[in-house]
């Protein structure tokens, strides 16, 4: 549930901050592509289809 309110708030900041972000020349289509991206992911975290891991990848000592 945390991690959904994260990203709704991203989602809210790039919104807020899209003149700021076209004005270094990224278009409508970058634009749409990254409210896509964090709607999905909220979306998903909110009904748990989506979830956090975290992995340690190491070699066992010898």
């Amino acid at each position: 549930w945390h991690y959904a309110e994260t990203l709704r708030q991203w989602r809210q900041r790039f919104d807020s901050a899209w003149p700021d972000i076209a004005g270094h020349g990224f278009d409508e289509t970058f634009r749409r592509m990254w409210d896509f991206y964090l709607a999905y992911c909220e979306a998903g975290f909110r009904t748990d289809y989506l979830g956090v891991s975290q992995l340690s990848i190491g070699r066992l000592p010898r």
